[in-house]
């Protein structure tokens, strides 16, 4: 027969999964993996961030799964339990710096010059003041930058294996956020 453990006790709310809901949410820049391609020129930036701490201050739907592999919201909690993950650009939202696009094809740097004056990049302006002068980032002038995450569930598939994983489809200006420092930087690879 089981024997009781004295003063141990298990409530099932308290405990279990929290899944990180689709939403907008506060974050840095921690990672940043450039690659450059001689043959065109062009450049892709692969970003990683990490929701801030201020994450704790926003509520957000609590799911619970529906037994059927979705899942269905109960309630609130806090975000407090999203500080510190991790999120990459979806499938096809990387940013891509074009330098010399074919004429009429000027949109594939949209996205480069809207992330990146997002993450606090300061674009001069053409000569003929209408346009936007490129600039070719580098890792110092975005890492520890804050900004807003837009997240959504994504699908995957790898070598016969699927799922679904929160992935980036949006950064946009976090106003009040600040920079974070080197010291700060380095903590957060810390494995404790």
């Amino acid at each position: 027969m089981a024997i009781v453990i004295e003063n141990s006790t298990y409530d099932p709310s308290e405990s279990g999964y929290n899944k990180i809901p689709e939403g907008t949410y506060p974050a840095h820049v921690t990672a940043v993996h450039s690659t450059k391609f001689d043959d065109t020129g062009k450049s892709v930036y692969n970003l990683i961030f990490t929701a801030a701490d201020e994450v704790k201050n926003l509520k957000v739907p609590k799911l619970v799964s529906d037994g059927n592999g979705g899942y269905t919201q109960d309630g609130e909690i806090s975000g407090e339990f999203i500080k510190g993950k991790t999120f990459r650009f979806a499938d096809k939202k990387s940013m891509w710096l074009n330098p010399y696009p074919e004429k009429g094809k000027g949109w594939q740097n949209e996205r480069y010059v809207n992330y990146s004056t997002n993450l606090g990049v300061e674009f001069p302006k053409a000569e003929d003041g209408k346009e936007i002068q490129l600039v070719e980032i580098e890792e110092s002038d975005i890492l520890g930058n804050p900004c807003l995450v837009r997240v959504i569930d994504e699908p995957w598939e790898y070598k016969g294996k699927s799922g679904i994983a929160l992935k980036v489809i949006d950064v946009l200006e976090w106003k009040d956020g600040t920079k974070l420092s080197k010291d700060e930087l380095q903590a957060d690879d810390l494995p404790f």
